[in-house]
């Protein structure tokens, strides 16, 4: 066990499924450090200390998402969140031109939404935690899934018109935000 400047213990565990070095930062500032099994704990360490800006980084990302997760728990009924967040689904559906065949109401641990094959939208809980704008950029996200099935140019530049260009800023203000609700 090692120590990094603001953060808990690092631990070494050695894998045999790893084929190459790995390092973990969990939501608790726990590290952990994947070695492959013809690995050497002296070459673990080193890489340890190359990432240590990177690890910073990492760890000032969960203090900013733990203000989120710490703010005062909002008074929200979930049945009632469902049913608004299925109706602004099926607005912005119509007034975009979107068809999408059924949606639910998960608690994932740590997607917002997801968009199957079959277009089927699958939202998490906690996007009733969310502020307007970024729920309605998870619900546009996923349904622009419905035409495109992955992040491509193409995907970006079609929310990017319904989002007001704003898609990549949007995206990076969402991953301020900890997914806190697991029922």
């Amino acid at each position: 066990m090692a120590q990094i400047d603001n953060s808990g213990s690092v631990t070494f565990v050695r894998s045999s499924k790893a084929k190459y070095q790995r390092i973990t930062v969990r939501a608790d500032k726990t590290i952990t450090v994947t070695i492959p099994v013809s690995g050497s704990l002296r070459e673990a360490k080193q890489f340890l200390e190359s990432k240590g800006s990177w690890i910073q980084k990492q760890l000032q990302k969960i203090d900013q998402r733990t203000q989120f997760r710490d703010a005062p728990d909002l008074d929200i009924d979930l049945e009632k969140a469902q049913v608004d967040l299925f109706n602004r689904l099926d607005y912005l559906s119509e007034k975009h031109n979107f068809s999408y065949n059924r949606a639910g109401f998960r608690c994932q641990k740590t997607i917002w939404g997801s968009c199957s094959g079959k277009n089927n939208i699958s939202l998490n809980v906690n996007v009733a935690f969310l502020p307007e704008k970024l729920r309605d950029y998870v619900l546009l996200h996923e349904l622009v899934h419905t035409k495109f099935k992955n992040h491509s140019r193409k995907f970006w530049a079609e929310l990017d018109k319904y989002t007001a260009g704003r898609a990549k800023e949007l995206s990076t203000e969402l991953k301020k935000y900890q997914i806190r609700l697991r029922v």
